[in-house]
């Protein structure tokens, strides 16, 4: 995680930092798949390893988004933290898994960012989000880095992209389905406010 970390610090734009992310997971991916052929890991040894790889990426990527939004809207009127749900969540991935990713926010009512084009909490954690996906999904140049999937978010594919952490509460409390809940015994925080997380996952 901090050797990608290192290498992404490295560019100040967004694209050539999102590159760097899929050089870095390629070498990577290409030399956990090695130790798995020739018998050096197990298949329980490597879906944990890809899913560390996972947490490096979308750890590193948070980063880039974060400041790409910052550098435009200011700094966030809030926290976030990243979860990471199904084969993701649950140190369960393959080569060729995908992502199963929320995004959580907490902020006061009414905070806007503190850039000359400030946005509300709700509008600054959606462009986050946005930019996150993009950087783990879009094709570049130097490939694919993952797919991601966002419908286990509360309300699926009909729901915000960035939860209040309210809104999550309220909704698992009161309005979730039992596969839902039962996908959230897979939640596991991946990036982002450590403290929110502990409050996400209780």
């Amino acid at each position: 995680r901090v050797a990608l970390q290192r290498i992404v610090r490295t560019s100040d734009q967004f694209e050539p930092a999102i590159n760097a992310a899929r050089r870095f997971h390629r070498e990577e991916a290409l030399r956990i798949a090695v130790q798995t052929l020739q018998g050096r890991a197990s298949a329980s040894a490597a879906g944990k390893a890809y899913a560390d790889l996972a947490d490096a990426c979308v750890d590193a990527l948070a980063e880039v988004a974060l400041a790409e939004v910052a550098r435009l809207h200011g700094d966030p009127p809030g926290a976030f933290a990243i979860v990471g749900l199904g084969s993701f969540g649950g140190h369960e991935m393959t080569a060729g898994s995908d992502l199963d990713i929320m995004l959580v926010f907490d902020a006061a009512d009414g905070a806007q960012s503190t850039g000359g084009r400030a946005l509300l909490a709700g509008e600054y954690f959606t462009k986050l989000t946005q930019r996150l996906v993009s950087a783990l999904s879009a094709p570049t140049e130097e490939g694919l880095l993952y797919d991601v999937d966002m419908k286990l978010r509360p309300s699926g594919s009909k729901g915000p992209v960035a939860v209040r952490l309210s809104g999550f509460a309220h909704y698992y409390a009161k309005e979730a389905w039992t596969w839902e809940l039962m996908a959230l015994t897979r939640v596991r925080i991946v990036a982002g406010d450590m403290i929110l997380g502990a409050h996400v996952v209780e």
